[in-house]
């Protein structure tokens, strides 16, 4: 202070003492938004929280979708293997059927009265080895049927695993953002 002459000290003074005013209007002012900015924060804490919750709630809903699926798909595997075998063995009975049938015409080619009645009874059994061989063909209908659901709800249940994947790495994106954010 010793260069300042005698008559400009009252002048630096009364600048500094401006100054003061000036910048404590400012942080007073400052202080007044605070508790707006505060609030303003709480208050995208409470949405971010909100939209947590929901997406907590549909990624839930979203498992327990994909675990009736998987369930679902289980047993239709199940049931697969299951008419796969009947198909198997309906084969096995159209051979038998195939094998009566030749007997049966070369008793044709010779008839008696004992052949006759082996005819009748060759006769049932071709009606009901007939019988069974519908009941093949609408089980190997049933199984391409339920082979094609099949591979519809496993897709079903691939999308909904990736759509599951990409919602909880938005949520996670979307919450470290604003979090980030809060912080600065």
């Amino acid at each position: 202070m010793g260069s300042f002459s005698p008559g400009a000290m009252p002048y630096y003074r009364l600048n500094s003492f401006g100054m003061l005013k000036k910048e404590h209007k400012q942080v007073m002012l400052d202080l007044q938004k605070l508790p707006m900015e505060i609030s303003d924060g709480v208050n995208k804490v409470k949405q971010l929280i909100e939209e947590n919750v929901s997406y907590s709630y549909l990624h839930s809903q979203v498992l327990r979708d994909w675990t009736q699926r998987k369930e679902s798909v289980h047993v239709l595997r199940l049931k697969n293997r299951q008419l796969w075998k009947e198909q198997i063995e309906l084969h096995e009975s159209c051979e038998e059927l195939k094998r009566l049938l030749k007997e049966a015409h070369e008793m044709i080619c010779d008839p008696s009265a004992e052949q006759h009645q082996e005819q009748e009874s060759l006769d049932e059994r071709l009606k009901d080895l007939l019988k069974q061989m519908e009941l093949v063909t609408q089980q190997e209908d049933l199984a391409e049927k339920l082979q094609h659901h099949f591979s519809v709800s496993e897709m079903r249940s691939e999308n909904l695993q990736s759509e599951l994947e990409q919602a909880t790495a938005q949520d996670e994106s979307l919450l470290q953002t604003e979090l980030l954010q809060q912080e600065h």
